[in-house]
């Protein structure tokens, strides 16, 4: 049977570069994580947070330049 991993990223890929502080970095642990992978992406409201009074995780909001 072959190895199993799986995992969940509340950052999009496109994130990463910034997270490792070196985009070539990201781009490699991206491919070797998605090589032979099926990956899902959802979208619309998080079923975890309907009932806290919040829309978004903090990881995810946008921040305002004025800010």
């Amino acid at each position: 049977m072959p190895p199993r991993f799986g995992g969940s990223f509340n950052l999009p890929f496109s994130g990463w570069g910034a997270v490792f502080g070196d985009q070539a970095v990201a781009a490699a642990m991206i491919d070797r994580i998605v090589h032979h992978a099926d990956v899902l992406t959802l979208k619309g409201a998080s079923y975890r947070l309907r009932n806290r009074g919040i829309d978004t995780l903090p990881s995810i909001r946008t921040q305002d330049p004025a800010d």
